[in-house]
C-alpha cells in the first residue's frame, strides 16, 4: 500500500473507527496497555522490540536510523529525548510517533512527536485552561515553522464522558522560534475521556528563505481530562 494510499484510508475511515483504537490502547483490560507506561510511553519490552527490528538484515540503514532515534526519543536517550521535568504539567503522548519523509532540510527523514496537555497547566503557552485539552505537535531536527502553512496540523477529537467534538487547528504561537518546527492549539473540551485523530502537515522554513512540507501519517491518543 502506498503512502498515499494510506493516508487516504486514514481520513476515510475518520474519527469513529480511529477511535476504537484509541478505545483499545486507553482500556486497561486490553493487552495493549501493558505496552504503554502512565504517560503514554512505550513501556521497555516494545522499545526492546523495536530495536530488535532495526537489528534486521533487511531494514534499509536510513530507516534503521529513524528507528533508533525514536526508540531514543522514548527513552529520553536521544536528541532532544523525551525527559520528563520536575513538577512539569501532565502528558499523554499520541499512540505512536510518526515518520515525515523529505522533511529536513527537503531530503531527510523527521520523526513527528505529538502529544496531549490536560488543564489547568501553565504549559505549554499560553497555558491551558481547567476543563480544556493542549496539543503539541513538533518536527524532530527541523528549523522553525514557516509563515504560511501549506497544510495545517490538525487534532479531531471527541469526548466520549459528554458527547463534545470538534476540530482544533494547531498553529506557531512562539515555542522553539529557532526549530525544531512546533505547532500547538487548545480545544474546550470539558472534562472526560477525549479520544484524539491528528493529521495534516507542518511547513518548515528553511536557512535559504525556502520552505518544506512536512506531512506524516495520522496518530491517534487518548487523554483524560480532569
Amino acid at each position: 500500500m502506498t503512502r498515499h494510499s494510506l493516508r487516504t484510508s486514514f481520513r476515510t475511515v475518520g474519527i469513529g473507527a480511529v477511535a476504537a483504537i484509541a478505545v483499545g490502547l486507553a482500556s486497561p483490560a486490553t493487552a495493549s496497555s501493558q505496552s504503554l507506561d502512565e504517560l503514554g510511553r512505550p513501556t521497555e519490552p516494545v522499545l526492546q522490540a523495536i530495536e530488535g527490528l532495526a537489528d534486521q538484515q533487511w531494514i534499509p540503514e536510513d530507516t534503521r536510523g529513524t528507528i533508533l532515534r525514536l526508540v531514543g526519543f522514548f527513552r529520553g536517550t536521544g536528541e532532544p529525548g523525551t525527559p520528563i521535568p520536575e513538577n512539569g504539567p501532565t502528558i499523554a503522548q499520541f499512540a505512536y510517533p510518526t515518520i515525515m519523509q523529505n522533511c529536513i532540510g527537503g531530503d531527510q527523514t523527521a520523526v513527528g512527536a505529538a502529544t496531549a496537555i490536560p488543564g489547568p497547566a501553565d504549559l505549554p503557552l499560553p497555558g491551558v485552561p481547567a476543563g480544556q485539552l493542549g496539543f503539541v505537535f513538533t518536527a524532530l531536527g527541523t528549523e522553525g515553522v514557516a509563515e504560511h502553512q501549506i497544510q495545517p496540523m490538525t487534532v479531531d477529537w471527541v469526548n466520549i464522558s459528554n458527547g463534545r467534538r470538534g476540530q482544533t487547528v494547531l498553529t506557531y504561537n512562539g515555542i522553539n522560534e529557532g526549530g525544531p518546527a512546533t505547532v500547538n492549539g487548545v480545544a474546550d473540551t470539558g472534562p472526560g475521556q477525549v479520544l484524539m485523530v491528528l493529521q495534516g502537515g507542518v511547513t518548515t522554513a528553511l536557512e535559504d528563505g525556502k520552505t518544506v512540507n512536512c506531512q506524516p501519517l495520522p496518530t491517534v491518543g487518548t487523554a483524560f481530562v480532569g
